[in-house]
């Protein structure tokens, strides 16, 4: 591999070709939620506190495009709205049963395929691959965000 080709363009086609795979894979297994839509059942499911806002906040998506997508869950009855406790003008979005049930199989798909693309890497390039993206994260100021995506590893 050249040495100066752009980290961006490496990075992009890797993700590239991860997310090409996966929605192959989805509609292979007759899933038919986008790949947002996934994004946001991961992160209703570890935060059950979140509202519109913040799932635009944390995916740097315009609310009107997250309103579309959540409202795509609400009619398939993956998530449901409640009353925030604290503000009653704030509606929480939780996960249903079905939600997490639709979410449990995606995390299965997108699992068997990272193992699938990372055959043939070595359990030692895997760790300076995974202490290589952290550097590139802290340096980028997403040290939180990394973490919180369960992708950091202990160095």
């Amino acid at each position: 591999m050249e040495l100066n080709i752009p980290l961006g363009y490496l990075l992009g086609q890797s993700l590239r070709v991860f997310r090409n795979q996966l929605v192959f894979e989805f509609k292979e297994k007759e899933i038919k939620l986008t790949l947002d839509q996934f994004v946001i059942l991961h992160l209703l499911n570890a935060n059950c506190d979140l509202i519109q806002q913040d799932l635009a906040n944390q995916l740097q998506k315009d609310k009107s495009i997250i309103v579309r997508q959540i409202n795509s869950l609400l009619e398939n009855q993956y998530v449901v709205r409640l009353t925030n406790k604290e503000d009653k003008r704030k509606k929480n979005l939780i996960l249903t049963k079905r939600g997490f049930e639709i979410l449990n199989q995606m995390k299965e798909i997108a699992s068997e395929l990272s193992g699938k693309l990372l055959s043939g890497v070595s359990e030692t390039d895997l760790k300076v691959f995974r202490n290589v993206l952290g550097t590139i994260h802290e340096n980028g100021g997403a040290e939180e965000e990394f973490i919180n995506c369960g992708l950091n590893q202990p160095k």
